[in-house]
């Protein structure tokens, strides 16, 4: 199985008509998507989300790569969140756990809203991620979406969401 060729595929299937948006951590499965991305041929941008708690070798590679993008004429935005990692544990009044978490909700997921947006996730990281993700994945989907559904392409996941 060529996986390289399978991404590309998927990428220019969902990129075909409007483009999408590479969702970039700063980590090598964000690095590998964004280079398929460029393969794929189809209109793309990238975005980092930064939690003002990443490594600061991360920021530097982050800065790097997105001013190599730019070069490029790729859009490549590096978005600040509304609060602080350390306003986020003020508000919250505990720092995120294994059994508390919010950190990426309020820090990486609130950006992309309408956006088709594209991660690099490996299955074999988890368990869940693994049982939980498609190809595509539509985290919380509206009405209109379910209805569109069918069982045969589709499957509803365990964290509620459709993937295929």
């Amino acid at each position: 199985m060529d996986y390289e060729k399978n991404a590309i595929e998927i990428l220019r299937m969902i990129g075909s008509n409007s483009g999408f948006t590479v969702a970039d951590s700063g980590g090598k499965d964000s690095s590998v998507l964004t280079h398929i991305a460029m393969k794929a041929g189809y209109p793309f941008e990238v975005v980092h989300n930064h939690t003002t708690v990443d490594a600061p070798e991360t920021v530097y590679f982050i800065r790097e790569k997105f001013k190599r993008l730019r070069a490029a004429g790729i859009k490549a935005e590096i978005v600040m969140p509304k609060e602080t990692m350390w306003q986020l544990i003020v508000r919250k009044k505990t720092p995120p756990t294994r059994l508390i978490r919010y950190c990426c909700s309020e820090l990486k997921e609130s950006y992309g809203a309408g956006k088709k947006m594209v991660t690099g996730v490996r299955k074999a990281e988890s368990v869940n991620r693994a049982k939980n993700q498609g190809v595509v994945t539509f985290p919380k989907p509206h009405k209109n979406v379910r209805e569109m559904v069918d069982d045969e392409n589709f499957h509803l996941t365990g964290k509620g969401g459709w993937s295929f």
